[in-house]
């Protein structure tokens, strides 16, 4: 290469031409990238909007203790809904951000060339780079076989992982609620004692609720990769 990738790119923005169909294809795949979450993320959005609601609404009619203080169900729902809401909102940050970006691609990826780096010489994303600049310089709308084999490679296995995770999600979704929901008819009954099972059934709740929420981000990373292979094949090697 005479000049790095990010001069390269850098120069062909600058530019304004959109004369050349593989960077048209490149800022089309970044926007992809982007929108890919907009969706992914809005549909996690309105779902966490409406266990927000129902999780409110269950606080409000669970009943107090006779001392006034709030029984387990209480806590539970005032719990799970203060975190649906938290990440609501971080959603709703993630997702705004990503509009932006995925309607006006040109300034996201220009904002976001620096972000390569200059990788070692004979390392994959050495390999990959040079492959887009090549791309790039030929001015081709077919992605290079090179290329495009690096990208199939990714595809292998990041989209079976995206399906797998998506399973993963709604198992544990599903796990979680069955595991709280017991705890909630266990903790009504004020002759039962927690004991080594209550505890063990509590701890197994919390940790299918970190791992749903770990998930849901797995499965907007890896669709994104599915769905926009380029972007991800470059920024991430």
């Amino acid at each position: 290469m005479d000049a790095s990738l990010q001069e390269l790119l850098r120069t062909l923005l600058q530019s304004g031409s959109e004369s050349n169909p593989a960077l048209n294809a490149l800022i089309s795949d970044y926007s992809t990238y982007h929108l890919v979450l907009v969706m992914v993320g809005g549909l996690f959005l309105v779902a966490l909007i409406i266990l927000s609601v129902f999780l409110w609404r269950r606080f409000s009619r669970a009943p107090r203790t006779d001392t006034r203080r709030w029984t387990f169900e209480k806590r539970v729902y005032f719990v799970f809904g203060l975190l649906s809401v938290l990440v609501g909102l971080a959603m709703t940050v993630i997702v705004a951000a990503n509009v932006s970006t995925a309607v006006h691609p040109r300034e996201g990826f220009a904002g976001s060339i620096s972000m390569l780096g200059t990788p070692q010489p004979g390392t994959p994303s050495a390999d990959v780079q040079g492959s887009v600049y090549a791309w790039l310089e030929s001015g081709s709308p077919d992605t290079p076989a090179d290329l495009q084999a690096q990208i199939d490679e990714r595809l292998s296995w990041q989209r079976p992982k995206a399906i797998v995770c998506g399973v993963l999600l709604v198992v544990f979704v599903f796990l979680s609620f069955l595991i709280w929901r017991a705890l909630i008819r266990r903790s009504r009954d004020r002759t039962a004692r927690w004991g080594f099972p209550g505890v063990g059934l509590f701890v197994l709740g919390v940790i299918t609720v970190l791992a749903s929420l770990l998930l849901m981000l797995m499965v907007m990373g890896n669709t994104q990769g599915s769905l926009a292979p380029i972007s991800l094949t470059l920024f991430l090697g």
